[in-house]
């Protein structure tokens, strides 16, 4: 689809009766079934379509798009549905076959969200965008008022959002059992995959060969031209300043969803600090890293600091009584016989002014009071249903979704923020009024990101 068509497309879209926060235009019989596409089929994306499978009520795939179709990564998605339309560029997949969808998946690289959720939410479609939402401030920011200006459904993919932890969050700072946080301390420390190259990394890699299945150009996006390599491809690109948003656009979504929602209201900082940094590199993200996010007290919460801990060896001071589950649930203490630190398990500690000390470990395990493990809390509303299943119903005009852009899109500002320090390596003041970057052009600058590459310009108007 040309630049024309794409236009002539958006303008029919921006002619649909719809009102900020209303559902789908299209009104679903009982046994009606949600019509998805899906872009992006390996790897995360084939795990949300299994997810959505386990819907087969409310669920029907309808269109299949990749850049790298036929290559491994798809097999199983393509066994399991053989007879579904394939594509490899998400713009002719649209042009074919608009009228013939309700929803999307966005499961594709962090820096190719924005573009195939700008252009579904423009033709009236309901998005499902993994996290983190974008790739830079902007786009999120375009991101959430398209949500808005269409009306239409939309969900970010940071799933824990609909678990237990979700409702019983909420219920605890409505109720006022946690309350008067004044520190947050946010950990994960699992190696990540670009640990391999710092030290090593002086010059962006490639040029190599294009593998024959692979549409290199649709991939590349709104990005830069750059030679292809296969370190930028099969779950490397979340490594590079370029492409993805590092540990920060992979964890954040679930360790810090709903500390932003509930206790920070979705507000912004206004200063980020970069307290740590091992290994930083020009073109991918630190070894370790420590930054420290101050959001001032408002009429709708209290004063907070919010420290960011990433790297396998950059463990946070741990308060005293601290337990943490590994994998397998059964909680053990921080150091081992011999007094050596076992690995922290991804998580956070809450700490509020009273001395109370919350711990809330991955985006799965329910809250509790450090050096009480045991201690009975009250009950809170148990979880209706899971993300997956939420969407559906909402673009059914069921329900509401949990995670919407309205929730998500500051969620990854703040993201965004961090990815910015850490590619220069240094902090900066941030008026969340203005939403730039205060004496720092070189960085506010980077709240936009490069200019987009040409014919995907179109792209940045709502």
């Amino acid at each position: 689809m040309d630049r024309r068509e794409f236009l002539r497309c958006a303008a029919a879209a921006s002619m649909f009766p719809l009102l900020p926060g209303c559902f789908s235009p299209r009104r679903y019989a009982a046994n009606e079934k949600v019509r998805m596409a899906f872009v992006g089929v390996g790897q995360q994306g084939w795990y949300d379509i299994r997810q959505f499978g386990k819907f087969p009520r409310l669920f029907e795939c309808v269109a299949l798009c990749d850049t790298d179709m036929g290559a491994p990564h798809t097999h199983d998605c393509l066994k399991k549905y053989p007879n579904v339309p394939r594509f490899q560029d998400f713009r002719k997949m649209f042009d074919k076959m608009a009228d013939k969808i309700d929803a999307v998946l966005v499961a594709v690289p962090d820096h190719s969200h924005f573009p195939i959720a700008m252009h579904a939410m423009k033709l009236g479609k309901a998005v499902y965008v993994e996290k983190p939402l974008a790739h830079t401030f902007e786009e999120c920011e375009l991101m959430m008022k398209a949500a808005e200006k269409y009306g239409v459904v939309t969900q970010m993919g940071n799933q824990g959002h609909s678990t237990v932890k979700y409702h019983q969050f909420k219920s605890y700072v409505e109720t006022g059992l946690v309350h008067g946080v004044e520190k947050v301390v946010v950990h994960m420390n699992n190696s990540r995959r670009w640990h391999k190259w710092q030290g090593k990394l002086a010059k962006l890699p490639g040029p190599e060969p294009i593998p024959a299945t692979l549409d290199w150009r649709t991939w590349l996006g709104t990005a830069s031209f750059h030679e292809y390599a296969a370190d930028y491809v099969g779950g490397e690109w979340r490594a590079w300043y370029d492409f993805g948003n590092g540990c920060m656009g992979d964890w954040g979504a679930h360790l810090m969803d709903c500390v932003h929602q509930f206790l920070l209201n979705g507000d912004l900082p206004t200063k980020v600090e970069v307290l740590n940094t091992v290994g930083w590199n020009r073109f991918v993200y630190p070894m370790d890293s420590t930054l420290r996010f101050t959001f001032p007290a408002t009429c709708s919460h209290d004063a907070m600091e919010l420290d960011w801990y990433e790297g396998a060896d950059n463990l946070p001071p741990l308060p005293e009584g601290f337990e943490f589950a590994v994998p397998d649930g059964i909680p053990k203490n921080s150091a081992n016989d011999d007094g050596e630190k076992v690995k922290l398990y991804p998580g956070k500690e809450m700490y509020q002014r009273d001395g109370t000390v919350w711990q809330s470990l991955s985006h799965k395990h329910p809250l509790h009071v450090v050096g009480d493990y045991g201690r009975k809390l009250p009950d809170f509303p148990a979880e209706f249903c899971t993300h997956y299943e939420g969407f559906l119903r909402a673009v059914r005009g069921e329900m509401d979704t949990l995670s919407p852009f309205s929730v998500a899109a500051p969620l990854s500002q703040v993201f965004t923020l961090a990815c910015i320090a850490q590619r220069l390596d240094r902090g900066f003041a941030f008026d969340p009024n203005a939403k730039c970057i205060v004496g720092d052009a070189e960085a506010d600058a980077l709240l936009k990101g490069v200019p987009p590459a040409k014919g995907w310009e179109c792209y940045y108007k709502v």
